[in-house]
């Protein structure tokens, strides 16, 4: 028995995560409880001149994942489906933390994703931290929810369950940045907390092919779906 489970534990992410991620059917959705939730749409990311947009250029560009972000977007409001933003931020009082993760400890040192504060608006305006100016129409638009920043990858450490819940909704369309990191542990975290999940693998950006394919493995074994952008707007639009 423990050698069938070995097997089989050591098959699946070859096998079903490619089946799931290519063969999932387009889901039916309730308008009124569904929202497209985009992590980290920011300059940082998607800039040119961003931090670290180097890192995600070649996949952002083979993917379409600018267009397809404001696709996803604008048929989510085209169809009376809730948009909610959840952007990463840093500010000075974070540059003290003592028990940051690698990766945290490299963004602060960097001042990547930073503001001085939440509550000062200096500086911000076009900074890494600041939205990608190319989405602001639709982000500030006073339809959009943009929620408190998260810390470090999942909304653990913000409001946006407790957002998305008030308003009813238990339907997500997930896409953003950083594709094995915050929009991973965002369906995680949702899926722990009983919503339906649904991933837009093309409306994503990872830094390489290699966390690319482990965030389409994770999507594909964890969510409830993964689509297309073209997917995910036909099923906004049914």
């Amino acid at each position: 028995m423990k050698t069938m489970f070995l097997a089989l534990a050591l098959a699946l992410p070859l096998g079903f995560s490619a089946a799931s991620a290519a063969e999932t059917a387009s889901p039916t959705l309730d308008k009124a409880r569904t929202a497209v939730v985009v992590t980290d749409p920011q300059n940082d990311f998607l800039a040119e001149n961003g931090k670290l947009h180097k890192l995600l250029a070649e996949n952002l560009k083979e993917l379409g994942t600018v267009d397809n972000i404001e696709k996803l977007m604008k048929a989510a409001k085209q169809n009376g489906i809730a948009v909610a933003v959840d952007p990463l931020v840093y500010t000075n009082l974070d540059a003290e933390w003592s028990r940051a993760g690698v990766l945290q400890r490299q963004l602060l040192d960097l001042k990547a994703l930073h503001r001085a504060s939440l509550d000062d608006p200096k500086g911000f305006e076009g900074s890494g931290a600041d939205f990608f100016e190319h989405y602001k129409p639709l982000i500030l638009d006073g339809r959009t929810i943009v929620v408190a920043p998260h810390k470090m990858y999942g909304p653990e450490s913000n409001d946006l369950v407790y957002q998305l819940r008030s308003r009813g909704i238990d339907t997500v369309v997930l896409a953003g940045m950083v594709a094995n990191l915050c929009v991973d542990s965002h369906m995680r975290a949702l899926m722990e907390n009983g919503f339906r999940v649904w991933v837009v693998k093309d409306a994503v950006g990872a830094p390489g092919a290699d966390a690319y394919k482990a965030a389409l493995v994770n999507y594909g074994m964890i969510a409830n779906g993964v689509l297309t952008t073209a997917e995910a707007v036909a099923a906004m639009g049914r």
